[in-house]
């Protein structure tokens, strides 16, 4: 049962690890797509917003994700760490946790000819 009990702490952990490395990176994405937009030529950001149903679907992102405020990145951005922390500190654990308590010891052998 404890072995179930390991395997199970060290996959949340690693789930968490996960979800946080994935946030993190939709994060970096989000920032990258707001500088493209930002150094497009503002006639041409412009164009891209007046047509937007007619844009691509990279175009389409890129124009949705610089409308993202510079609060919502740093608060996801923060969330990322916490579940990357928290996931470490889970999967940690598994190996930490007792082996419960230790099996009885056997009756000592008789010697023979004694």
């Amino acid at each position: 049962m404890l072995r179930l009990v390991r395997w199970f702490f060290a996959v949340l952990g690693g789930v968490v690890i996960g979800a946080g490395l994935v946030l993190h990176g939709q994060v970096a994405m989000a920032r990258y797509m707001r500088n493209e937009v930002e150094r497009t030529f503002f006639l041409w950001r412009a164009i891209g917003e007046a047509t937007f149903a007619f844009q691509g679907e990279e175009t389409r992102m890129a124009l949705a994700m610089a409308e993202v405020p510079e609060k919502a990145l740093k608060e996801s951005d923060r969330a990322g760490w916490v579940l990357v922390i928290a996931g470490s500190l889970i999967a940690l654990t598994a190996p930490l946790l007792r082996r419960g308590a230790p099996p009885p010891s056997a009756p000592p052998k008789k010697k023979r000819g004694a």
